[in-house]
């Protein structure tokens, strides 16, 4: 009986371990951050202080932090979203994702917990952290500064970006300290200023 108990608390163990990897989780909190442009969805609680969060909460058991991500950002906004990549562990095992509208507009008021629903730009959401109205400002503010700071959540953006926009019926590609080579020698031009290609699509 002690070996066989032993052997199904080593499945236990394993099990536990390969869910925390794959995301799913018994227990903690999860969170979303939606991008709309350049301003970020923002909610405002009706407890502690006030202040300003990222629609996230409690982990129901066996859920997957993904799942609880989604669910209460359409609890706590009224925004259906769907998940994307996780960007970061932060506080107490809180799990952030990068999120996707589903819609532009809610489908439902908020919740009794949150008193405001707001999208905020770069410079509001410095202006609040200077404010000390975020709820957890050192170890999740600073982020979405970084996150609304760069094309894609989380990531670092280069100096020389590749800009790409819809035009008509054609894709324009502006790109900046582009190389050209010369047709006879071979040899390579820099090309000073932004050059714009246009692509049929």
């Amino acid at each position: 009986m002690v070996f066989g108990s032993r052997i199904v608390s080593v499945i236990l163990a394993i099990t536990w371990q390969q869910a925390l990897a794959s995301g799913h989780r018994g227990a903690g909190h999860a969170g979303c951050f939606v991008r709309r442009g350049n301003q970020m969805l923002a909610v405002k609680l009706t407890y502690d202080g006030r202040k300003y969060d990222i629609p996230g909460g409690q982990t129901n058991w066996k859920e997957p932090a993904s799942s609880t991500a989604v669910r209460e950002t359409w609890e706590e906004s009224g925004y259906r979203v769907n998940a994307g990549r996780h960007l970061r562990t932060v506080r107490g095992g809180f799990h952030i994702y990068e999120c996707y509208l589903q819609e532009g507009n809610p489908g439902k008021g908020p919740d009794h917990e949150i008193s405001e629903v707001k999208w905020m730009s770069r410079g509001e959401v410095s202006r609040q952290l200077n404010r000390g109205m975020w709820r957890f400002q050192r170890s999740q503010a600073y982020l979405y500064l970084r996150w609304l700071g760069n094309s894609r959540s989380g990531d670092n953006a280069g100096a020389n970006s590749t800009k790409a926009a819809a035009v008509g019926n054609a894709t324009s590609i502006e790109k900046t300290n582009t190389t050209k080579v010369l047709p006879k020698t071979g040899e390579s031009e820099k090309v000073s200023g932004p050059r714009r290609l246009f692509l049929l699509v």
